[in-house]
């Protein structure tokens, strides 16, 4: 039988997936069917949200966050500012594409994630397998681009630039974990910093007048379509964070395969679907098939890693059950 510690980081994962999973049909449904195109504007009540929920927290004694200070901010300025842009892009990227090429050319990160890796944190190159399936996911995704029928060059410019800012996110996000910062606290410093450039941008192009002026807001339907969105956009963020940590980023990340894979192929039938072609499908399924490589070839590759660290050179030679009961069941 699991323990209660195994059992909350399984249910972690799974939160996780189904939010992850069901993000990015609540943004489309925002933003298609509605034709709610203010990202600014969500995307500072979402900021606003979390950092209310992170304060209340604070206040009751339920989480501990170190002070907002002006080192913090300083040090954090610039992956909060790459992850606004990331979110924005996102959203610009998701009005005009359709759900399983967006989730194609999403997976497209771990290509600039490896150069960035390999050019600014100094790590070494990565093994020939891995290599391989980041050509794979690009080669796939490019293919399914090129002869997507839906194809606009807005919509798959803005989406190339959010895997852009999104993979320098990630990596200076990375580089501050290495510092020491906690997912928590992070969250509250991205929250804080985020906050102000998402509403000076909604002043600044008029999207306030515009939501107050939207046909759709006296809408029940719509407007618990759009509380359940940044609900969503907050739950996410945490159970990002909660799985990460409760189980490890490999597992978080072979969780978001598993996601995207299901979001390709629920997304061929909602939303007015896709027009079937031969080649972008054979495309995404290239896409999809390094993805699973690119997680398969980061599980050996940690796993082999912590036999080494844990047991040396010597506990290779032991069976699964053996290294099991020796690496011990708690990750």
């Amino acid at each position: 039988m699991p323990s209660a510690a195994q059992a909350t980081a399984v249910a972690a994962a799974v939160l996780y997936g189904c939010l992850s999973l069901s993000m990015a049909f609540v943004n489309k449904a925002v933003l298609s069917q509605y034709r709610f195109n203010y990202p600014f504007f969500l995307m500072a009540c979402q900021m606003l949200l979390t950092m209310c929920v992170l304060e209340a927290l604070r206040a009751s004694g339920r989480v501990s966050l170190p002070p907002l200070t002006v080192a913090s901010v300083k040090a954090f300025l610039l992956p909060s500012l790459c992850y606004s842009m990331h979110a924005t892009l996102s959203l610009l990227a998701l009005e005009g594409m359709n759900i399983p090429m967006y989730g194609a050319l999403k997976r497209c990160t771990p290509l600039v994630n490896l150069v960035l890796a390999v050019v600014y944190l100094k790590k070494p190159l990565p093994s020939p397998l891995l290599l391989t399936s980041v050509f794979v996911i690009t080669f796939g995704c490019v293919i399914a681009g090129f002869s997507d029928p839906s194809f606009e060059g807005f919509a798959y410019a803005m989406g190339s630039l959010s895997v852009v800012t999104q993979a320098t996110y990630l990596t200076l996000v990375q580089q501050c974990g290495e510092n020491q910062f906690s997912p928590l606290h992070i969250l509250h410093l991205n929250s804080c910093i985020s906050f102000t450039p998402f509403m000076l941008l909604t002043f600044a192009l008029g999207e306030v007048d515009k939501v107050l002026d939207f046909k759709y807001l006296n809408d029940t339907r719509f407007l618990m379509v759009l509380l359940l969105l940044l609900l969503f956009g907050l739950s996410l963020n945490f159970s990002l964070f909660l799985c990460t940590m409760l189980n490890s980023a490999l597992t978080t990340s072979i969780v978001g395969v598993i996601k995207s894979v299901l979001q390709t192929v629920i997304g061929f039938f909602v939303f007015g679907g896709i027009v079937f072609h031969p080649v972008n499908i054979t495309g995404i399924i290239l896409n999809t098939i390094g993805g699973f490589m690119y997680t398969y070839t980061k599980y050996k590759e940690e796993w082999k890693k912590k036999v080494k660290i844990d047991l040396g050179d010597a506990g290779i030679q032991h069976s699964g059950w053996e290294l099991k009961e020796k690496l011990g069941t708690k990750r």
